[in-house]
Parts: structure tokens; C-alpha cells; sequence
């Protein structure tokens, strides 16, 4: 695809440049009332774009053209990125029955540990990767994350032992915290909040082509490589998944730009535009200074914790099917092991197509609430989960299983919820910690219902996930009351305050929280 956008009028050469702007709002009134006194260091790193783009009139028709041109060239990268990061979380539940228990002499109890060290790593370096990626470039920080995972993930390989195999799971989680957030902020950045939901269902819906891919590799290795062989299939299979891995890791440190202004695919008119589209967004590109207020703000707000509550009820029964989905088809389903592989396929696909499925009937049907969308595809879990846990017939226990599959949406909505709702940086990475903890919590705890008493049915973790969803569901409901409450509170506001409101300037660029900016509103 071509790097410029035909327009009806000419476009402007004039390169966006980055200049010292003095902002003229020094205090603002918060949303409460309270005056808010300004620094230059307060303001987002787009103000010092602003000057450029400030008297630009949108075409709708260009900004269109333009939308598409950064779906093209940045939707597919983070989309792939995700589709590694999925495969490459999964290989565990191949690996185990293609002979890792065996080789590495684990026992069950170790096995289960397997999926719940990954996400201690995760959960304990969560927070620190969030501030480093607000304070370093963004794209330079992700790559870098992104190399390490691929050679560590290769390092699987030449495990001996569950101690060593376990360290590297370990060390996996670590740099996995770096991926979500930077696709959030990569989101938040390069999209209006209106397009963003749409676009992270995209992005995180296709993590189901990495369990197509990693389930795709797994079965070829399994049942192509017959006799003895010097490297088992599953060492083979963490080399193979590495490979791929740090091949798109370097891929994506020449692709994705830190600031949509640095953008080598946009000319000078597409980067003033991309400034313009983040002044709607009330946010901007981001500040790299750590403000203390932001973070007291962020643990006051009760959507934090709402946040943390959802991503703790998705990732209980996520992590116990990351870990034991291949090893409950096998067992209590009674597939093979070949066909246990490829019954993990139509789970892939579901991921792929659902998550867009529902973002774009949420448009169009329910007019953008996305919330309820989200509840409604949470209560569908709950049916699945019953069916699973409470039905005897195969194809009914079958049917409840793939529709566990359907919660990615659910995940991907909070996901954009944090990236369009939540404002101030800071607040927003931590808010974002704080979400990511949930899910790392809830991924150490999901391998642990899998009981080896309770094998091959396991009733205590199919009990869980049923718990788990419908926890979720009120989390979700209870976030839509205050959102809807906080924007009428606001509106009202608005109609007393009459003529005597005037919009400050470049307050969308102030760096201000989601609870001080009186001109945002939160997508419902």
C-alpha cells in the first residue's frame, strides 16, 4: 500500500516538527470543581505538535482513507505479535502430552506449577515494565521484550529437569509483561476511542491464529517424526515457536514507530491529523513524568478494582485450559493425542472470528455499548460452563468447552475500556497494572483447580470457572451503572454552568485523569 493518501486538496508538505510550545491553560477546573494548577512538564508530549495542526479543518473523507492506512500498516503487526505471544504461552499444554512430563520426570503437582510460575513472573515485574514503558520509547522497549521471550522460549529446549524448566517459564512471564500494555497504549495512541474497541478485538481476537498455528506445528511434529531421534518433538517444538518469535520481534523494531508523528508510512498532512484525532481523544500520546496524583487517584477509583475483578474471573478458567485443555480433551473427552491437538483448532478459530463478530453487531445493533455486549458474550461463558461442568453427553460437554472460547471478546473490551476510558498516563499504567495483575493472579490460580484427585473429570476446576464468570458478569455491570452515572453527572453540570463554560485550550493535551477532564466522557 502506497505511504500517501490521495485528497481533493493538496496535501501539505510542511513537515510536522517537534516546537516549543508555551501552553496557555495554566489551571483548570475539574470536573469536582477544583482548580488545577499547570507546569509545561504536566502537559502530553503531543502539545509540542499541537502548534502544527491547530487551525487544520478535518475531511472526513481523507481522516477515512487514512483510518484504513493505519489499519493496514499497524493492525497486522500488533495482531501477529499477539498470535506469537498466544502460541508461544500454549506450548505447554502440547508439550505435556508430547512427552515433557516424561522427559523432565515431572510429577503432577510440578506440571501444575508449570503455568502458575509463568504468570508469578508476570505479576511481579507487571508494574516496573508499565513504567518503563512510559518512560523509554515505546517500540524500542516492546522489541526488546520481544527478543528476550524468543530466546528464552528456545532455551526450553535444553531443560533437563522441572527446576530449570521452571525458571525459564519464570523468566517467560517477565518479559510477557511488557506485550499487553504496549498494545494498549499503542491503541490509545494511533485511535480515536470510538474505533477502539473494534480494533483491539482485532488485535487480541487473533491470538486464536497462534493456537491455530502452535496446535498446527505441534500435531505435524507429532505424528511426522516417528522413531528415535536425537531432539524429542516437543524441544523441537519451543525451538520452532522461538524462531518465529524473534523474527518478528526484529520485524516489528523497523515497523512500529514510538509516536504516530515519527510514523515512517504517513506524510506531513497524515501525522497533523494524527495529532488532531488524539486532541478528540482528550488524551494524547503520553507524558514520561511519574505523577504521584495520578496513582492516588487511580487506587481511590472503584473501576480500578472493577478492572482487576474481571481480568481476575477471565484468566482463573484461561489459565487452567492454557495449561490442561489439550490434557482434558485427552482425558476426560477421550480424544488421542493427535486428535487432542487438533480439537484445540476450532477454539483458535473462534477466537479469531467472534471477538470482530461482536464489535462489529456492537455498532451496529447496540450502538456502541460495548459493556453490554460484553456482559451478554460473559453470560454465554456461564451457559458453556454449565454445560461442561452439569451435562453428560459428549457434544453438549464439547459445545459448553468452545464456548469458553467466545470470553476473549469480554477481554479485549476491558482492554479498550482501559486504553479509551482511563486518561492521565500515569493513571492509565497504572490502572493498567492493575488489570494486568488480575490476569496474572487469576492464571496462577486457574492451574491450581486442576486437581490430580479430580482427574479426569475435574469437577473443582469446571466449579471454578462457572463461579468465575458470572462473578465477571456483575464486575462489568456494576461498571456500566458508574460510567453512565459519572457521564450524566457531567452533562448536567454542563447545562448549569450554561454560557459561563468555555472550553480551555489545549486542555485534551494537559495530561489530565479521566475524573479531572471535564471534557471527556466515557464510552459506555
Amino acid at each position: 500500500m502506497s505511504s500517501s493518501i490521495d485528497s481533493p486538496s493538496i496535501i501539505d508538505k510542511t513537515p510536522v516538527a517537534e516546537v516549543e510550545v508555551q501552553p496557555q491553560l495554566t489551571t483548570v477546573l475539574s470536573v469536582n470543581g477544583e482548580v488545577i494548577d499547570l507546569k509545561p512538564s504536566d502537559y502530553d508530549d503531543a502539545l509540542q505538535y499541537a502548534a502544527e495542526s491547530e487551525n487544520l479543518v478535518i475531511d472526513p473523507v481523507y481522516e477515512k482513507k487514512l483510518v484504513r492506512k493505519i489499519d493496514w500498516y499497524i493492525m497486522p503487526m500488533i495482531a501477529i505479535l499477539m498470535s506469537c505471544q498466544m502460541m508461544d504461552k500454549t506450548t505447554n499444554s502440547y508439550a505435556a502430552i508430547m512427552g515433557l512430563r516424561t522427559d523432565l520426570h515431572m510429577s503432577a503437582e510440578e506440571y501444575t506449577w508449570v503455568g502458575s510460575s509463568f504468570y508469578l513472573g508476570y505479576l511481579v515485574f507487571e508494574y516496573p515494565a508499565g513504567v518503563v514503558l512510559q518512560k523509554w520509547p515505546l517500540s524500542k522497549v516492546l522489541t526488546a521484550a520481544i527478543l528476550i521471550w524468543g530466546i528464552v522460549l528456545m532455551c526450553h529446549a535444553a531443560c533437563q529437569g522441572a527446576a530449570t524448566f521452571l525458571l525459564c517459564r519464570t523468566l517467560l512471564g517477565i518479559f510477557e509483561g511488557f506485550m499487553n500494555p504496549a498494545y494498549i497504549l499503542l491503541t490509545s495512541q494511533w485511535y480515536k476511542k470510538d474505533e477502539q474497541f473494534m480494533r483491539t478485538c482485532f488485535w487480541y481476537g487473533s491470538q486464536g491464529l497462534g493456537t491455530l498455528l502452535g496446535a498446527g506445528i505441534a500435531h505435524g511434529l507429532y505424528t511426522m517424526r516417528t522413531g528415535d531421534h536425537t531432539l524429542a518433538s516437543w524441544r523441537l517444538f519451543y525451538i520452532i515457536t522461538g524462531v518465529i518469535t524473534l523474527v518478528m520481534g526484529v520485524i516489528s523494531l523497523f515497523h512500529i514507530p514510538d509516536v504516530p508523528v515519527k510514523a515512517w508510512f504517513l506524510n506531513e498532512t497524515d501525522k497533523k491529523y494524527c495529532v488532531e484525532r488524539s486532541r478528540q481523544n482528550q488524551q494524547g500520546f503520553g507524558n514520561h513524568r511519574l505523577k504521584t496524583p495520578q496513582l492516588i487517584e487511580a487506587f481511590k477509583d472503584p473501576i480500578t478494582y472493577l478492572v482487576f475483578i474481571y481480568a481476575l474471573t477471565y484468566a482463573i478458567p484461561n489459565g487452567g485450559l492454557n495449561n490442561f485443555g489439550s490434557i482434558l480433551l485427552n482425558d476426560d473427552f477421550n480424544f488421542s493425542t493427535g486428535q487432542s491437538m487438533l480439537m484445540n483448532m476450532p477454539g483458535g478459530g473462534i477466537d479469531v472470528i467472534i471477538p470482530p463478530a461482536v464489535a462489529i453487531l456492537n455498532h451496529k445493533v447496540l450502538r456502541d455499548k460495548r459493556l453490554i455486549s460484553m456482559i451478554l458474550v460473559n453470560l454465554l461463558c456461564v451457559v458453556g460452563s454449565c454445560l461442561l461442568t452439569f451435562t453428560s453427553p459428549k457434544g453438549s460437554r464439547l459445545t459448553g468447552y468452545y464456548l469458553l472460547y467466545t470470553s476473549t471478546t469480554c477481554m479485549a473490551g476491558m482492554a479498550s475500556i482501559v486504553s479509551s476510558n482511563v486518561a492521565g498516563h500515569t493513571k492509565k499504567v497504572a490502572v493498567g497494572t492493575f488489570f494486568l495483575i488480575g490476569y496474572c493472579v487469576g492464571n496462577m490460580i486457574g492451574p491450581q483447580t486442576f486437581r490430580e484427585s479430580q482427574a479426569p473429570g475435574y469437577a473443582g476446576a469446571k466449579t471454578a470457572m462457572l463461579v468465575s464468570y458470572c462473578v465477571g458478569a456483575i464486575a462489568m455491570a456494576v461498571m456500566y451503572m458508574i460510567y453512565r452515572s459519572r457521564n450524566n453527572f457531567r452533562d448536567k453540570r454542563r447545562i448549569e454552568m450554561g454560557e459561563k463554560y468555555v472550553v480551555p485550550d489545549n486542555i485534551a493535551f494537559a495530561d489530565l485523569t479521566d475524573m479531572q477532564n471535564p471534557e471527556l466522557r466515557y464510552d459506555l
